[in-house]
């Protein structure tokens, strides 16, 4: 195996298809993609309510938002990593439930 030459350029690789309008990353696997194609999750509730994980399907609610795509594994990850308190910084349990179920609905 022949090893790489000092300053040498990795192999090219297909570069992916441009994404048009704004950009978000999915905070499960950290992989950017387009608005339109991730979920806008926020944290409802305060006051005498519990705080809840809510899809935001409009994209119209009040409040820091996190980004996740619409795939099983990237909720696991974030769920792994504890992303969504980070992102929507949130010091108390969230839980990612309502957020499973809405996938499940949404796969149909």
């Amino acid at each position: 195996m022949r090893s790489a030459e000092p300053g040498a350029r990795p192999p090219s690789t297909p570069s992916p298809e441009p994404v048009t309008g704004p950009v978000r990353t999915c905070v499960g696997c950290r992989r950017t993609g387009s608005r339109s194609d991730l979920l806008r999750v926020v944290v409802t509730g305060g006051g005498s309510l519990e705080p809840a994980l809510v899809v935001d399907a409009a994209r119209s609610l009040p409040g820091r938002g996190a980004w996740l795509h619409p795939d099983r594994r990237c909720l696991e990850l974030a769920e792994r990593r504890r992303a969504f308190g980070r992102s929507l910084r949130h010091a108390g349990p969230l839980d990612p439930g309502p957020i499973g179920e809405y996938l499940e609905a949404w796969r149909g």
